[in-house]
């Protein structure tokens, strides 16, 4: 296999920090390697990452070419130093940072929200979830909670049943409620909290507000669990321009930037204007937007975090728009919600996973 097949292999399902030191010594491997005139001056091997020199490069008298030197070999024998070396780690830049994004693994959640109405429909409904491969992407499904038992162990491909809810409390006296324990019992890993439809969208009771969820989001992770955390805006205020909409993602996300952690948390926008409207912001609108996030967190948490946490948009996605979508380098995937219902679905699957 190619060498940037050979290095994606080697940085997947490493650990944040273990990715971006690795990343760091392919820079420079990369840098090297081109100022041997485009040859293989080094190699980056899998496993442990190290720069290791190639039988081409050796010392002078060695199986060097001649009137080649150790280094020119390393500085570049065809162009000045300074401008060569310039010239590559743009390029080495450029490839890193297209290969971080390739280390986060698209995710694509179905939400049915209170839907269906009969039990006897849930297979239908499963089946379609079964029919997407996921090989290159991660699906997650959320039931209504009278559907969650059922569901819990239908699907085969991987796909992760996520309740729409939970509370922060535990079991107890708390009617209409749902505990992390009780999903963990059911073998559930991952739950979703922050919905707009219950955040108070639509003319529905708010059930929630910034500080529950907060707090929901410690009380999940510190129960070993993931989640998907919802945040989007309304209409009035996307029509105050990007600004504002930054100033409240911000608002719903200043107290968990210490709980975002890319191997826990999967950030969904929503914009709520989108949702179960017909109407979808443009590749154009979710790119930015997401892209804004991302710098948000990158300023308010870490660089390494806003890199390796998916980014979801959920806004009416579906099989038509999915591929422009998913070619947005921001967007990580997609909150699913009438399309999730159907079996397009696998076709928004295979979208994301064709494009990242």
């Amino acid at each position: 296999s190619s060498w940037p097949d050979r290095t994606l292999r080697a940085v997947q399902g490493c650990p944040l920090s273990s990715l971006v030191r690795s990343m760091a010594k392919f820079s420079l491997a990369a840098i090297f390697a081109a100022g041997y005139q485009g040859a293989s001056a080094f190699e980056f091997t899998v496993g442990q990452p190290n720069l290791r020199q190639s039988p081409a490069v050796r010392a002078p008298g060695v199986g060097a070419l001649p009137g080649q030197d150790r280094g020119a070999s390393y500085a570049g024998a065809s162009a000045p130093g300074a401008l060569h070396i310039a010239g590559v780690v743009t390029a080495g830049a450029a490839v890193v940072a297209a290969t971080v994004r390739r280390a986060r693994k698209p995710v694509v959640g179905g939400n049915w929200k209170c839907n269906p109405e009969s039990v006897s429909k849930l297979d239908g409904l499963i089946a379609n979830i079964n029919a997407c491969d996921t090989s290159d992407c991660e699906v997650y499904v959320c039931p209504s909670p009278l559907h969650v038992s059922y569901c819990a162990d239908k699907f085969t491909n991987g796909a992760l049943v996520t309740p729409q809810n939970c509370n922060f409390k535990g079991c107890g006296a708390f009617t209409g409620e749902m505990a992390v324990e009780q999903m963990k019992d059911l073998g559930i890993s991952q739950v979703l909290i922050g919905h707009s439809e219950r955040r108070g969208e639509f003319g529905i009771f708010p059930m929630d507000d910034n500080t529950t969820l907060a707090t929901k989001l410690k009380y999940i992770l510190d129960a070993g669990m993931s989640c998907v955390f919802c945040i989007g805006e309304p209409k009035e205020i996307r029509e105050k321009g990007l600004d504002a909409v930054l100033a409240e993602m911000d608002v719903q996300l200043t107290q968990i930037y210490s709980l975002l952690d890319p191997e826990k948390v999967v950030i969904a926008y929503e914009p709520v204007w989108a949702i179960g409207t017909g109407v979808t912001a443009t590749a154009q609108q979710a790119q930015e937007t997401h892209a804004e996030i991302r710098k948000w967190i990158a300023e308010n948490v870490s660089p390494e975090c806003a890199e390796g946490i998916r980014i979801q948009y959920g806004g009416s996605a579906n099989a038509k728009n999915a591929p422009e979508l998913s070619a947005c380098p921001d967007i990580d995937g997609f909150l699913v919600g009438g399309a999730s219902l159907k079996p397009e679905f696998v076709d928004i699957v295979a979208a994301i996973s064709a494009a990242k």
